[in-house]
């Protein structure tokens, strides 16, 4: 039984309010359009229903409402969860007179370039940041390249023995793209632009002072970054990153939150075809392969659990997002931070890894062994010679997994680098639509020129 199952039949009245023609069936009971949209925006709410968030009327006369970070993409599940919000505040703006519990800044990473996008996030704002009048909602775009500080790029190389040198570069042109290609495979790549994403915004929520970043994510992708995380070697992190928590950040403490996080992906997705929100996805141009050997974790992972929805083990979901949410931090001593993710080490990952590995071959027995062997043997002195003369650092057992192939000069990557955000401002969704129907010729416009 999949997650959604559309009702074809007339004579079946929606559980919930007992008056309506029920159109689907979700969670063993049948719905009607408004109550289905109803309990969509009622899980956001219960996620959000700290004091913070509703309507305060002191804070409204001072202008000091809590201003909260939405993490827009332009996928489904983004789109629905700033349409949940902005309808939140439209129902708040009425209910007192136009008052509102919260601002909201939508902010998107442009990934444009990096996924050949179909069309540019701003090209959609218009038509659909109007839904929500008289709301006003801030939007902002950030370049991928505010992550790129120049004094802080290293050449990133790891030894045999598992140990990590980073040697200074002098570089002056380069994009966050031109680093991106740097990496030994796809999955590296998309590990690393997860920790990339998540500083960035980070970054924006102090300049802008928003107390709350708010991601679309829903069961369905947190159990996917479960196990993702499990297969990249990042498993200590998995109680932090799926959770609502609080981050300090430059002296500030931000709430992360996941308001869609007990929906599936299969009942997002519903509602964004009920409140006809499909027509402003975003989508990439990219064609993924086929191939297993060609897919990212991620990609793996959620194809797995798209067939999980598509047989009826949907239930699947749940369990291991339940499995995750019981997972703690670590109880052992912190002992340093990774370089380049900035996570806690608990353990000398290096140690792990020596102990995991076989170290001592097998006894040479032909003379065709032996010359492998002194080829092998030449191979290493050779990369010996060439080997980056710089500062050991310290990564944690991800990082190492991720960055595992890479050669001498190869691999290049900020180390805790000083983000400076390249954002432009795009106007208040309303006043820009006004600003371009200015300069919109009527027919009698036309006829006079």
């Amino acid at each position: 039984m999949s997650a959604i199952e559309r009702v074809s039949r007339t004579d079946i009245t929606c559980q919930r309010c007992k008056q309506n023609t029920a159109i689907l069936k979700a969670r063993s009971e049948f719905h009607c359009k408004e109550c289905y949209l109803r309990l969509v925006r009622g899980k956001q709410r219960k996620q959000m229903s700290t004091e913070k968030y509703k309507i305060n009327y002191k804070k409204s006369k001072l202008g000091t409402l809590e201003k909260v970070l939405v993490a827009f993409s332009g996928d489904v599940s983004s789109l629905v969860l700033l349409d949940v919000l902005g309808n939140l505040l439209q129902e708040q703006n009425q209910t007192h007179r136009g008052l509102q519990g919260f601002e909201i800044v939508v902010v998107n990473l442009d990934e444009k370039e990096l996924k050949e996008l179909n069309i540019e996030v701003e090209g959609i704002l218009p038509e659909l940041l109007s839904r929500y009048e008289p709301v006003e909602i801030i939007f902002k775009t950030i370049s991928l390249n505010s992550f790129v500080d120049f004094k802080s790029l290293n050449q990133i190389y790891i030894e045999n023995d598992f140990s990590s040198t980073a040697n200074p570069v002098d570089i002056n042109d380069c994009s966050f793209l031109d680093l991106l290609k740097r990496c030994p495979n796809k999955s590296s790549a998309e590990d690393l632009l997860t920790i990339v994403f998540e500083k960035l915004l980070l970054q924006a929520a102090y300049e802008e002072g928003c107390g709350t970043i708010v991601f679309g994510h829903s069961m369905t992708r947190i159990a996917n970054e479960i196990i993702a995380l499990t297969v990249k070697g990042r498993g200590s992190s998995i109680h932090r990153l799926i959770s609502n928590r609080t981050e300090t950040y430059n002296g500030k403490e931000i709430d992360i939150i996941f308001p869609l996080r007990d929906l599936l992906f299969a009942e997002i997705d519903e509602y964004a075809t009920l409140s006809d929100l499909k027509k402003y996805a975003v989508h990439s141009a990219v064609v993924k392969s086929r191939v297993s050997k060609n897919l990212t974790i991620r990609d793996l992972v959620s194809n797995y659990f798209s067939n999980l929805d598509t047989t009826g083990y949907s239930s699947t979901t749940s369990t291991v997002m339940k499995i995750g949410q019981k997972l703690g931090s670590s109880e052992s001593k912190v002992q340093n931070t990774c370089k380049v993710c900035g996570v806690n080490i608990y353990q000398d990952p290096k140690n792990w890894l020596k102990t995991i590995t076989v170290n001592d071959p097998a006894p040479i027995q032909t003379d065709e062994e032996k010359e492998y062997l002194e080829l092998y043997l030449s191979s290493l002195q050779h990369s010996s010679s060439g080997k980056i003369a710089g500062e050991n650092i310290v990564l944690c057992y991800g990082c190492i997994t991720t960055l595992n192939g890479v050669t001498d000069d190869e691999f290049i990557w900020p180390i805790e680098p000083l983000i400076n955000l390249e954002y432009k401002d795009v106007m208040k969704g309303a006043n820009k639509q006004q600003v371009l129907n200015e300069f919109i010729l009527t027919d009698t416009e036309d006829d006079e020129l």
